[in-house]
């Protein structure tokens, strides 16, 4: 007689819960137990309790364990067994637990709020959103959950929400809580608010003074504030409360490195190599490594620790170039921004009494930062830095598109769409909302004249900004393709498809974005000039003198530069490093020899079509 049952599944969850995967993650929700006979399984639920409360945390997990597979949505055997697993570090355990609770009936806030933080523990910023904003529809006054907002939207570059629910979770607390003003002075800091973020933790720090990270986050305000002597009074007072951060010490030795003494952060870089060994440097203290032995003119010693930090970003954060993301925006551009499609688009008008946008176009590490630098030092000029609506309002215009009436379109495509119908009042309104983002958030005041752009995905989106803002300048800075890669090989920095981990993927991105750039000036009218940051560097008057004329503005360049930095609405992030004009960068690749056999081929073209193989172009 052959057997007709079906054999009992032992198979354990790939999770690690320690349930069998039946009762876990291949758990079948038809033909649960009634949750009103939990009860029966009272006595063993009390048994685990006073294991675990006593520290006999095996005889607790084994308990639980024979409570869930008999009631697999018991909701305390549920979140014993998830404190268990979150102890040990088992976070694939806890994080698949920690969803069962918080799919059960009732809801309840707490399982919310622990998936939440779980995935913000482990950098997860983006994916912690949508548990923290279930927790915040169940309690929308909860200063815990807006606090726990407060720092997703924070990571996720989302300031303006953060600050908004971090001042709602102050509102809402009964007692002043110094690491939720710290966070918010933190918020108010990535905004460029550096007197306002200063205050702030002058404020957490009357409450609460011994918090290392703090200290240091305040310790890069004053840096920002250009109180260089205060910051790293700052950081010593951090260092010894938490002589074993690396964080604080890093930051350390990037002060040493504005103050120009590459000797001391070398020093210091190599004091915490030995505290940790056999242990490895990170990314970050590799490539601050390399800069001081750049500085130092040790070009083959500073490469090798520029390969480290590349090498440990590929080799132990898992870090691979995927170029699909580059050439599908490549594709994009190409097929999107041609004459023909685009000439019917509406040219919104000059918005009256508004700031007119100057886009500083470049690839990454060509030098836009330091031209923003130099042209905020004239009054009306105000930064945006890369902190312009740009991106937001691209993600915006299908949906604005389908909901006048038009259809359903991806970006770019959906540029296409704005020639026709009531879908041509998309432009004005996007253009609209693009100085009423920037005047919300006070980058802008009554006395702008201008405001400057230099947004990150400006290349893929100059086309966008020309359609939004037809007369509106843009001033491409070109420089040495060698250098623009070297020295974003040089960062510990990632791009777009993780390009940056080698050379070549650096090259492959300057080469999709400089095609991008020459599609669309192709195929559109740009107000364009072109400047070399070669010129910025050698000639910083001339070169601000040419940038100044084009905007038809009437103003000593010379004056300006000499002038201490000047004050402005929103400190751009560039300010923390801010130095005069130097030439460190000016031809940084002759330094390293033969390193570039990859990229080469790549750049090279570019290298002929921009005059930097012309002997006159790269005199120094």
């Amino acid at each position: 007689m052959s057997a007709t049952m079906p054999l009992f599944d032992k198979t354990s969850c790939p999770c690690f819960s320690g349930l069998r995967r039946v009762r876990c993650c291949g758990l079948d929700p038809a033909g649960l137990p009634d949750p009103a006979n939990h009860a029966v399984l009272d006595p063993l639920m009390e048994k685990a309790r006073t294991a675990r409360t006593e520290g006999r945390n095996r005889e607790a997990e084994r308990h639980v364990l024979q409570i869930l597979d008999l009631a697999p949505h018991h909701r305390d055997a549920l979140r014993l067994l998830f404190e268990l697993r979150r102890a040990e570090g088992r976070l694939a355990a806890a994080e698949a637990l920690i969803k069962r609770i918080a799919s059960l009936d009732p809801p309840a806030v707490l399982a919310h709020v622990q998936h939440a933080q779980l995935l913000v523990n482990q950098g997860r910023h983006a994916e912690a959103e949508t548990p923290a904003r279930l927790a915040l529809q169940l309690a929308p006054r909860d200063p815990t959950v807006n606090h726990l907002l407060g720092i997703i939207f924070t990571e996720t570059g989302k300031l303006q929400a953060g600050e908004r629910h971090y001042r709602m979770a102050l509102g809402f607390a009964d007692q002043r809580d110094p690491a939720l003003i710290g966070n918010l002075a933190w918020n108010m800091k990535q905004q460029g608010r550096l007197d306002e973020a200063a205050s702030l933790y002058e404020a957490a720090f009357a409450l609460k003074r011994d918090n290392p990270r703090g200290l240091a986050g305040y310790a890069q305000v004053q840096a920002a504030r250009l109180r260089l002597d205060e910051a790293e009074a700052l950081l010593a007072e951090a260092a010894a409360l938490a002589p074993a951060d690396r964080m604080i010490a890093l930051l350390g030795v990037l002060v040493r490195l504005h103050r120009d003494d590459p000797a001391d952060a070398l020093a210091r870089i190599e004091a915490v190599a030995a505290s940790i060994a056999p242990q490895s440097l990170v990314a970050t203290e590799f490539a601050a490594k390399g800069q001081a032995l750049e500085r130092l003119g040790r070009f083959d010693d500073a490469f090798a620790a520029y390969q480290a930090a590349r090498t440990f970003q590929r080799e132990r954060a898992g870090r691979q170039f995927d170029p699909a993301p580059i050439e599908a925006r490549l594709a994009q551009v190409k097929t999107t921004f041609i004459s023909d499609r685009l000439s019917a688009l509406p040219r919104p008008a000059p918005i009256a009494g508004a700031p007119a946008p100057v886009f500083l176009l470049g690839t990454p590490r060509s030098g836009t930062s330091l031209l923003e630098q130099m042209l905020i030092q004239m009054p009306g000029i105000d930064p945006a830095d890369t902190r312009g609506p740009l991106p937001d309002l691209a993600r915006l215009l299908p949906a604005l598109i389908a909901g006048l009436g038009g259809p359903e379109k991806k970006f770019p495509e959906a540029l296409v769409e704005t020639t026709a119908g009531e879908q041509r009042d998309a432009l004005p309104m996007l253009a609209q909302r693009y100085l009423a983002t920037l005047r919300g958030s006070a980058t802008i005041g009554a006395d702008s004249r201008f405001v400057t752009d230099r947004g990150a995905e400006l290349p893929w989106l100059i086309g966008f900004a020309a359609a939004l803002f037809p007369d509106a300048p843009v001033i491409h800075v070109l420089r040495h393709p060698l250098d623009v890669v070297l020295s974003g090989f040089a960062q510990d920095k990632l791009y777009e498809g993780n390009a940056g981990v080698t050379l070549a993927s650096l090259a492959r991105l300057y080469d999709a974005q400089m095609q991008a750039i020459a599609q669309v000036r192709g195929q559109t009218t740009l107000r364009y000039l072109p400047i070399r940051y070669e010129d910025m560097v050698r000639d910083p008057a001339a070169a601000l003198g040419q940038v100044l004329d084009f905007l038809a503005v009437a103003a000593d360049p010379a004056t300006l530069l000499a002038a201490p930095p000047r004050a402005v609405p929103r400190a751009p992030a560039h300010r923390v490093l801010q130095q005069k004009p130097h030439r460190r960068g000016l031809y940084r690749h002759r330094g390293f020899g033969a390193v570039f056999d990859e990229a080469m081929p790549i750049l090279a073209p570019w290298i002929e079509r921009l005059g930097y193989a012309a002997p006159e172009r790269i005199a120094a």
